[in-house]
């Protein structure tokens, strides 16, 4: 629960009357790594605290509690009933007594024993640790225990998290609706420095949401990790549409398996239950929060694998644009300001979707420009290329220092500092203040530098260049018309 503290709650499936107190459930909590170390243990209760106190004092004869602060209020235990502590310990660091403080709903109570380490002798040490622990919750409640439930192939292949999931997940693939299969690569791999890691996606994204195995899957994404010319990493994941804690639950129910607060599986679990030690959540905003579960074995397990193109998994995609299909040849002209960047927009057209045509610049424009309302193009959805992602396309008229100029290029959700570390990365080059791009020394043969033209902005990347004296400036619409 925080820093030295660990707890364990289980809820019961229907109440329990003990005494005329209705008890909804059990918690327990560990604190071994504090200053004064001590364990704690009881129940949830159905009523509010000073009921609870009321109700125990009329058990007890002669008991009395003690408001505490917090709006806690103590019972100390007789100290004949009480096993003597630890001589070393400070008599007031040596304690067993019952606490009744308000639960997280104000109607409900917890009552716990609270015991200092030097009172519980009794408990058995963990040989793991080498400290004192109290017994397993779902060892004092086997009932909590879900047997796993027998799921789709595809989930029992995935928590598995071995290879052999693509062989199952193939052999399933008519249970998944239509696709659309997005490769894109790392902003960081660095194509010119043939042993600097480079990492390889592929986005999978379906019609609808697939319900399998109580995970509501959105998405599923695949990631392959090359040095050298050589594979090195591998990782899959499902993007679901519930939260870390929801896909946990899910998990929990078919498998037996259990999570720690921070979504990994606990230590006793790992080759207890068919759920790999390899598996982690974690949170993903789309734009709320979802989950992604994600399977990243270790090399040993991935010897010798080749992971398959999205396409091979799942057929050819029938969903959205289709990649861009020459991203090098596209972003290499832009970086340069080659004017047969034009030429390859056109050939890439289809990636771009259903495009909105808008005679706004957006937040990009700069103040002073001297220019005419610029046409922007808008893209159908973001668009991967070569570690670049774009969402628009915007050409306008400038004035600079007397001089008529066209500013042209990508629009991007990305800032300035990323767009820029981008290009470094993609062409081997860097950007020194006052001598413009030179070549990194890391960098192979197949280097190049960006041209002088080119310019950075908050979510822009492009070319400003001269127009020659009466040219026909062509319309940034019409090059993307189909």
């Amino acid at each position: 629960m925080s820093d030295g503290v660990t707890g364990q709650t289980i809820a019961f499936a229907a109440p329990v009357d003990v005494g005329g107190l209705s008890l909804t459930g059990y918690v327990q909590f560990e604190a071994v790594g504090i200053a004064v170390p001590h364990f704690t243990w009881g129940f949830e209760v159905e009523r509010r605290v000073s009921d609870v106190a009321k109700a125990i004092e009329g058990m007890l004869p002669g008991a009395r509690f003690v408001a505490k602060d917090g709006g806690a209020l103590e019972l100390k235990l007789d100290a004949q009933s009480v096993p003597q502590g630890d001589a070393s310990v400070a008599p007031e660091d040596s304690y067993r007594k019952i606490v009744v403080r308000q639960a997280s709903d104000p109607s409900r109570s917890l009552v716990m024993c609270d015991a200092s380490k030097d009172r519980m002798a009794e408990l058995t040490t963990d040989e793991e640790t080498g400290r004192r622990r109290l017994p397993d919750a779902e060892d004092l409640f086997p009932s909590a225990r879900r047997p796993a439930v027998k799921t789709n192939h595809v989930l029992d292949a995935f928590v598995a998290c071995k290879p052999s999931f693509f062989e199952v997940l193939k052999a399933e693939r008519r249970i998944f609706p239509r696709v659309r299969i997005e490769p894109w690569e790392s902003p960081d791999n660095a194509p010119h420095i043939p042993e600097a890691e480079k990492t390889y996606n592929e986005t999978v994204t379906f019609e609808h949401p697939v319900e399998i195995g109580g995970l509501r899957i959105v998405r599923f994404f695949q990631r392959k990790t090359v040095q050298s010319g050589e594979p090195t990493r591998f990782a899959w994941a499902l993007q679901v549409a519930q939260t870390p804690d929801g896909a946990a639950r899910a998990i929990a129910a078919q498998y037996g398996a259990r999570f720690t607060y921070y979504w990994s599986l606990v230590d006793k679990d790992v080759g207890a239950t068919p759920v790999s030690q390899h598996l982690t959540l974690r949170s993903y905003f789309d734009p709320d929060e979802q989950a992604m579960v994600t399977c990243a074995p270790d090399e040993a397990e991935t010897k010798d694998f080749r992971l398959p193109e999205a396409a091979e998994t799942f057929g050819w995609a029938q969903l959205g644009p289709p990649p861009v299909g020459r991203g090098n040849r596209l972003i290499n002209a832009l970086l340069q300001c080659r004017a047969d960047f034009f030429e390859a927009l056109g050939e890439e057209r289809n990636a771009f979707g259903k495009v909105a045509f808008k005679q706004a610049a957006g937040p990009y424009r700069k103040e002073g420009d001297a220019a005419h309302a610029p046409m922007r193009v808008a893209f159908e959805k973001p668009v991967n290329a070569s570690g670049f992602t774009l969402t628009g396309y915007i050409q306008r008229r400038v004035n600079v220092a007397g001089e008529m100029k066209l500013r042209w290029g990508f629009q991007s959700p990305d800032g300035m500092s990323r767009i820029e570390r981008t290009t470094e990365r993609r062409t081997g080059s860097v950007r020194v203040s006052g001598k413009g791009w030179l070549f990194d020394l890391q960098t192979d043969e197949t280097g190049y530098t960006p041209s002088p033209d080119l310019e950075f902005d908050e979510g822009f990347l492009g070319c400003t260049t001269p127009l020659a004296s009466g040219m026909e400036l062509l319309k940034s619409g019409d090059l993307f018309l189909k």
